[in-house]
């Protein structure tokens, strides 16, 4: 018997350190300091997790209910959708994300049905999790006041998940556990989660997310309703720590109107320009959907199919090739565009089923701390499933995770025999979630190694070291990653180094292989027209650089590239046609060399071309002695 507890005792901790630790994941050598890393954390800790339930014996049977079934039929349609992807490396690096969260929920649910896992303990994990979160967030945001321009200094508040938003979306999802340790856990863990609940609270609104708020509000509204509807039950009577949950929303209140008060926020807060942007992503998602309505774009592929629909409306630097959008900011468009309708409906069918256990448990509810979990749980998994709807969660483990602990707890009281189907052997089972978790471990090394690698790659190009960039991109690339955190492929970066020592061979075949992989990423192609040009094949790099333009109108680098290829051939009012998209304020010497070319021989040969007759109207009223002057003429007709 006390062998059989201890080793209880070792699943139960494995379990709670696997969410207790994560917040201490950060790795700061990389380019984004969680994604992997989290992953990494995660896939390791469900490799000791199952290895821990291998050897204890007495896990034999497990049943697998139709919430896991949903979670199959999800990652089985993933895994056809890889035949529609344009880079199926991206894909599988996707879908091992997905079979990490899939592999935790069904040891979770495994340790359940065996009665070798309670509540608490996960609960426990959970709050530990948050405590370091919260606090970090703390002190920074104590740091933030203390520079003087707090309104300011709030956006470099990310803890260690990278981002604001993604740390205000993480303290979010802990804010349910916070809840139920203060009603269920006893002595110091009830104090610390009190504290935790009041902590997390007072965060969400201070990071002001909008999207947090969204969900917090929306979920908070329907936790109020479940719990005084089920209040009425005497015999359930739950106190819910409504005085700390109150006086934290009260702070709330009165910080939101403090900081409403404050111009910077206001106009933060009411600025549509993210909202205008998503309304591109989402438009562009359902084009990308109407072209392929079965399986879609294929798993990690939507931001390389993404420039395709145009980039018209986003950011100066988006349209320029300097970044590049990577998520749909919608977590079922995301689904769907990538993997296809069926896709969605299993990823929804796991959450409607969730939700359907729940109604069931509140129905019938064994005790207060059933409830409690229970309405708890509801509260959380709304809350994730509002803030979908405006962000992405699905791509971050420390959220899937907390996703999943969610998932597993309303399935904590459904034992064996309750579950319909026939019993599966347990060891079986956790057999292949081990192939999974090694699956993911093995993902995650070599994008960490590739990650690693880019940061000197993209070192390099910063200055503009072709020396250095080379053996940089080649040590980066390998079997599972192809594109740098930015959606770039790493051969641009070789191209790009190769063209620059003169390799024109090899430049070409590197130009070539990053367009295969991102056939729409408008910087490989100008890096291919680059290429194109060098060998004096001009038909081949105007073909190119129009491909970029179709994407990108206004993208500045092959316009002018194009325009000094007509101004080779002579051809004036062509070299002009790529020039008239730039912007008035465009600079730099070379925009000012091509102009000051193309401007003079525009109103020289205006009576052969009177194609812009009301342009050199008004430079020939200026009466401009140089064409520094009228290019100033210029900037000046085009303001109007």
């Amino acid at each position: 018997m006390a062998q059989a507890k201890q080793k209880n005792n070792i699943l139960s901790t494995i379990t709670m350190l696997l969410f207790a630790l994560m917040p201490l994941v950060y790795v700061k050598t990389l380019v984004d300091k969680t994604l992997i890393p989290h992953q990494l954390f995660g896939s390791v800790g469900l490799v000791l997790l199952i290895l821990a339930m291998l050897a204890n014996k007495s896990i034999s049977k497990a049943k697998v209910g139709w919430m896991l079934l949903s979670f199959v039929g999800f990652l089985v349609i993933n895994m056809i959708a890889v035949s529609a992807a344009i880079n199926p490396v991206e894909s599988w690096a996707t879908i091992s994300r997905y079979m990490l969260s899939f592999g935790v929920l069904t040891a979770l649910t495994v340790l359940f049905q065996a009665k070798k896992l309670n509540p608490e303990s996960l609960i426990k994990g959970v709050v530990i999790f948050g405590t370091i979160a919260g606090v970090i967030t703390l002190f920074e945001i104590l740091k933030a006041l203390g520079s003087g321009d707090f309104i300011s200094n709030i956006y470099v508040v990310s803890g260690t998940f990278s981002h604001k938003n993604l740390l205000s979306s993480v303290i979010m999802l802990c804010l349910p556990f916070a809840i139920m340790g203060a009603v269920i856990l006893e002595k110091g863990w009830k104090s610390l989660s009190l504290f935790l609940t009041f902590l997390l609270i007072a965060e969400v609104f201070v990071l002001r997310t909008r999207g947090v708020w969204l969900a917090v509000f929306i979920s908070a509204f329907a936790f109020l309703l479940m719990f005084f509807t089920l209040r009425k039950r005497q015999s359930l009577d739950v106190k819910f720590p409504i005085k700390q949950i109150g006086l934290a929303a009260g702070m709330a209140v009165v910080l939101l109107i403090a900081l409403f008060s404050a111009a910077k926020v206001s106009s933060s807060v009411s600025d549509t320009t993210n909202l205008e942007n998503r309304f591109v992503f989402w438009n562009n998602s359902l084009e990308m959907l109407k072209e392929n309505p079965v399986l879609g774009v294929g798993p990690g592929n939507w931001k390389i199919n993404f420039p395709k629909y145009g980039l018209q409306g986003l950011e100066n630097s988006v349209l320029q090739g300097i970044t590049h959008v990577q998520r749909p900011h919608n977590d079922y468009l995301w689904v769907l565009t990538e993997a296809g309708p069926l896709a969605l409906i299993f990823y929804v069918g796991i959450f409607a089923l969730a939700f359907l256990q729940l109604a069931k448990s509140f129905k019938q509810p064994l005790n207060k701390k059933d409830l409690t979990i229970d309405i708890s749980v509801g509260f959380g998994l709304m809350a994730y499933l509002v803030f979908s709807l405006t962000d992405f969660p699905l791509e971050r483990t420390s959220h899937g995770l907390l996703v999943v602990a969610m998932l597993a707890l309303v399935f904590r009281n459904v034992q064996l025999d309750q579950v319909k189907g026939s019993n599966v052997s347990a060891r079986a089972l956790m057999v292949i979630i081990l192939g999974l978790g090694v699956f993911s471990t093995t993902v995650c090394a070599y994008r960490w190694q590739g990650e690693k690698a880019s940061v000197k790659v993209l070192d390099a190009n910063s200055q503009r070291n072709a020396q250095r960039m080379i053996p940089a991109a080649e040590e980066a690339l390998n079997p599972y990653y192809n594109m740098d955190n930015f959606a770039n492929p790493i051969r641009y970066y070789s191209s790009l180094g190769k063209l620059v020592l003169k390799d024109i061979n090899g430049a070409m075949q590197d130009g070539l292989e990053a367009v295969d992989v991102a056939p729409y990423n408008i910087i490989a192609l100008n890096q291919l027209g680059n290429v194109y040009k060098a060998q004096k094949q001009t038909d081949l790099a105007l073909e190119t650089y129009d491909k970029a333009t179709e994407i990108s109108p206004v993208m500045e680098a092959a316009r002018m590239s194009s325009a000094e290829i007509y101004l080779d051939k002579g051809d004036y009012i062509s070299a002009y046609g790529e020039m008239k998209y730039m912007f008035r304020n465009t600079k730099g010497p070379r925009y000012q060399k091509i102009m000051e070319a193309i401007l003079p021989a525009l109103v020289g040969n205006f009576e052969e071309h009177g194609e812009y007759n009301s342009l050199v109207q008004y430079l020939r009223s200026k009466n401009p002695k140089t064409p520094a002057q009228m290019l100033a003429f210029y900037r000046e007709w085009k303001k109007h």
